[in-house]
């Protein structure tokens, strides 16, 4: 396929995503959640034939037909001819921009395609009314036409109330490679959000050692040859016995280079970027609607407040129409304090009342705290239920709706699970009908979850919704109760995974050895 025709057709399949308008209104009816799943899975599959076909054709890496056609020759030449080298390096980079632009394009429709599917899965369980067998999380990606393994179409949609899901992130994913375009569309604050998310995501894990380049000499036909050799750090820990078993007992290692890996929590930047897009405008949305009443609960003088906003918006309107070499800033004082005499909310001395001014202090630290800390209090706390819900080897084979993310994690990564802001959750807790809960010395909890799957690997014990809140009970502060509710699972659950919990602490020697015998 010709290259411009190439990136022709996939900017109008992407734009054609783009004009789609998704909606999750009827998402619990059989037929609109098939319907939109299947739309994603359908999309997916288009987007991964365009991606192999333009990696094929050298997408990623576009720019070496510049080094090679684009190169400054070192000779002399003419000037006519040194203008057609320099149209033909301008079309070169036009060219290899183009390509770099629609793969990084495709790369994020992808991403968010993958997020919206994940998060689609793990929102329902599909049961087929016949032989009533149930099909979760990935299990839904095997149907045919809406159609059980046993040939019957009735098919019967539950809600996995104990899912990890945010349904409401999908409208708001780039699934068109948009992504920039929906971060121009943010406001200031929740562009700072943004910011502070995709540093969350990427939280990196200590640099641990892959692999190692040595340069060794070596005895050949009579004489010391240099090599340059790659081990796998992973496999080998004693390189000098390594070498010489490879290549003599001559062999001496001259240099060694150790190269380190540092995975993110999320090890993909355009899942980063997705993610970090849709919580952030879905919190912004919510923000939006419940951001009056709690302004006229918290200030003196709402009114007063909204009328001097108006009055800035004005006055920077006037500014901007006025170039009269001034600083802009000064203009746009000028005229404020003159729209806020006019309206009566100047003093006799020329300025506001102190009540005025708390008010408005009071109003941008709400502000503030709430665009910053409710979108990472949303994603904090479905990364921490994830964790706590799955066991480490459904995180390894599967993606859900978190791809690429990390399976364990370290010390240095767990750090980016701080406590949750209070007065935020709290807020959360009275708007918002969402099942949070503030949890004290968070990154414990998780530490100790990974500390419980350690210790449970081989025991063949199950690691569900009921033990991830057993252990929030435990390390988390929480009831019994609330732990239970919050992960919407029963009591008596909850309880006897505490229990459990309880056996998995060996406190002699010979319970110790007893462990150890039921693993093998």
């Amino acid at each position: 396929m010709n290259e411009s025709v190439l990136i022709g057709r996939s900017e109008r399949f992407l734009d054609q995503i783009k004009r789609k308008i998704i909606s999750i209104d009827d998402i619990q009816e059989t037929e609109e959640f098939f319907k939109l799943y299947n739309y994603l899975k359908s999309n997916m599959n288009t987007l991964q034939d365009m991606r192999e076909n333009m990696e094929m054709k050298g997408y990623t890496a576009p720019y070496r037909s510049i080094n090679k056609y684009g190169r400054t020759p070192s000779a002399e030449v003419k000037a006519e001819d040194m203008y057609d080298i320099s149209r033909h390096s301008q079309y070169f980079r036009m060219n290899a921009a183009a390509k770099k632009n629609i793969l990084d394009r495709v790369k994020s429709a992808m991403s968010s395609h993958r997020i919206a599917i994940g998060h689609l899965e793990e929102f329902v369980t599909i049961e087929c009314e016949s032989c009533h067998k149930k099909y979760r999380g990935h299990e839904i990606s095997e149907f045919s036409q809406k159609q059980c393994e046993c040939g019957e179409t009735n098919l019967k949609l539950h809600i996995n109330h104990d899912g990890v899901y945010r349904l409401e992130i999908i409208p708001f994913l780039p699934l068109s490679g948009d992504y920039m375009v929906k971060l121009s569309q943010l406001s200031p604050l929740s562009r700072k959000a943004f910011r502070s998310m995709v540093r969350i995501l990427k939280q990196e894990k200590r640099g641990i050692v892959k692999t190692v380049t040595l340069v060794i000499k070596v005895m050949e036909d009579g004489r010391w040859v240099r090599k340059r050799v790659i081990i796998d750090a992973d496999d080998e820990g004693n390189y000098e016995k390594e070498i010489r078993k490879q290549y003599g007992s001559n062999a001496r290692i001259e240099l060694m280079q150790f190269h380190r890996k540092k995975p993110s929590i999320i090890n993909d930047k355009h899942v980063q970027t997705a993610l970090s897009l849709g919580y952030v405008k879905h919190a912004e949305t919510q923000i939006l609607q419940f951001l009056p009443e709690l302004l006229e609960k918290s200030l003196h003088d709402k009114s007063k407040v909204d009328i001097y906003h108006d009055s800035l918006n004005v006055a920077l309107k006037k500014a901007n129409k006025l170039d009269t070499g001034e600083d802009p800033e000064t203009l746009q004082k000028m005229f404020l304090n003159r729209e806020l005499e006019e309206k009566g909310l100047l003093n006799s001395e020329g300025v506001p009342p102190e009540s005025f001014r708390k008010d408005l202090n009071k109003k941008e630290k709400i502000e503030k705290c709430l665009f910053q800390e409710i979108p990472r209090i949303y994603i904090l706390w479905d990364l921490l239920h994830y964790y706590l819900t799955t066991s480490y080897d459904r995180r390894n084979k599967y993606s859900g709706p978190f791809p690429y993310l990390r399976p364990g994690l370290d010390s240095n990564q767990i750090k980016a699970f701080q406590d949750f802001h209070v007065e935020a959750v709290k807020i959360i807790q009275e708007y918002l009908d969402e099942k949070i809960e503030y949890i004290p010395r968070m990154a414990e909890v998780l530490s100790s979850k990974f500390s419980v799957e350690k210790k449970m690997k081989g025991l063949h014990l199950q690691m569900g919704p009921a033990m991830g809140a057993a252990i929030l009970s435990t390390k988390g502060g929480l009831s019994v109760e609330n732990s239970a509710r919050v992960f919407s699972v029963d009591r008596e659950d909850v309880a006897k995974e505490e229990e459990n919990l309880s056996t998995l602490q060996p406190v002699s020697n010979k319970a110790k050895r007893f462990m150890e015998m039921m693993k093998k």
